[in-house]
């Protein structure tokens, strides 16, 4: 599980790409506490999208932990509500 910083922004991109990938050598769904995310920046956004089409690909996907309602409002904004699918978080 990646623990999510609570500002996601474009100066931890790199990190979490890297982490990302890290996680994805494992060949599985990738599992996401997001928590303690109190901002979200566009570039943040847009790298989980890449890694949801990326999971999509290979037949796995995103499992969502916690609740954030500040990730959740960005998402809403950039409407891609459909594609990252945060109502299902536990």
């Amino acid at each position: 599980m990646i623990k999510l910083p609570a500002e996601l922004a474009i100066n931890q991109v790199e990190i979490l790409h890297q982490d990302f990938l890290n996680e994805l050598s494992g060949n599985d769904d990738v599992c996401l506490d997001i928590s303690d995310v109190t901002r979200a920046d566009t570039a943040s956004v847009q790298l989980l999208c890449s890694l949801q089409k990326h999971l999509l690909s290979v037949q796995h996907k995103i499992i969502w932990v916690g609740q954030s309602d500040a990730l959740k409002s960005v998402i809403t904004q950039l409407g891609l509500s459909e594609y990252l699918v945060l109502d299902n978080a536990d």
